[in-house]
């Protein structure tokens, strides 16, 4: 997946920088002329999936703004990659298999960056990201299905993307974007701690009907590990709820008997609205309420942001 490629690549930052810096630009050149990207793709010659997930992208000027400042090798941004030509999906469609064409227009890794940001630039009724056909995971695939689904990881993890983009847009003497991404950084915390909060932790997303998901007041994944991960990681959170967030973490996900930590709790089975194909694995399995790796992780480095090294 474009995704788990390019973030995975990060733990060669240290080892192979080379080899990061060619894969950052192997992942841009999969990218479509709107901004949205390959799913995941066949190499050699390209065939993947188009889709509506809304974080894919993302991770492109993150992991870049990372590498450079790892490196000090702001001259990637100049690095021409080309863009891929297909037809859009249709507003009923969640993806297609196909083989896209190469179009003749190309773009320096900074503008390939900035048009990814600018594509996840959409917002819902809580002015909260839309979560399209599933954010990082992939199996809540209906909770934003029609389009009007928000995702308050996506929020989290989009400030991040924001925050850490904009000394690149200094770096290239842009005033317009860094302005641009100084305000919707700015409005995106307000959203975030206005429509987010739930009281004990921070809601995971609300559906196409305006329902929470994540929530005290739902009774199958009433908390969600990444929301409370990224409320630290992303530096979005207020302090104060973030160490609230993080400790219902661990009273209601960190399962020390069996020596895990749980995606989410409890576990979708016969509850409405429905979330997607992550109810069709049996409670407590992968997704759904299993240990996810990926989740895991942030979820032990969100701890250690706040100095618990307990």
């Amino acid at each position: 997946m474009c995704r788990e490629r390019i973030q995975d690549s990060r733990g060669l930052g240290d080892s192979s920088p080379g080899r990061v810096r060619q894969h950052i630009l192997t992942c841009a050149a999969r990218q479509f002329e709107e901004g949205d990207v390959q799913h995941w793709w066949h190499p050699p010659a390209g065939r993947g999936v188009r889709t509506k997930c809304s974080d894919d992208y993302l991770w492109l000027p993150l992991v870049t703004a990372r590498y450079i400042r790892a490196t000090g090798d702001s001259g990637i941004l100049g690095e021409n990659a080309p863009y891929l030509r297909g037809r859009p999906l249709k507003d009923d469609e969640e993806s297609y298999y196909d083989l896209p064409d190469i179009s003749p227009e190309t773009g320096t890794l900074y503008e390939h960056c900035l048009k990814s940001i600018l594509y996840g630039l959409k917002f819902g009724a809580h002015r909260l990201p839309l979560m399209g056909s599933g954010d990082w995971n992939d199996g809540m695939d209906r909770v934003g299905l029609k389009g009007r689904g928000e995702s308050v990881w996506l929020g989290f993890f989009l400030h991040l993307v924001l925050k850490e983009f904009g000394p690149l847009a200094e770096m290239k003497n842009d005033p317009a974007v860094v302005k641009r991404l100084a305000d919707e950084t700015a409005a995106l915390r307000l959203s975030l701690e206005e429509h987010a909060w739930d009281g004990q932790w921070y809601r995971r997303a609300y559906f196409d009907d305006g329902s929470p998901l994540g929530s005290a007041q739902n009774q199958e994944c009433r908390i969600d590990a990444v929301a409370q991960s990224w409320s630290a990681l992303s530096g979005a959170g207020e302090p104060g709820r973030v160490r609230e967030a993080m400790a219902a973490l661990s009273e209601n996900l960190v399962d020390r008997q069996s020596k895990i930590i749980r995606l989410l709790t409890p576990p979708f089975e016969k509850g409405e609205p429905h979330p997607g194909y992550i109810k069709n694995y049996p409670p407590g399995v992968r997704e759904n309420g299993g240990q996810y790796s990926h989740a895991a992780v942030w979820a032990v480095m969100a701890f250690a942001a706040l100095g618990d090294r307990e």
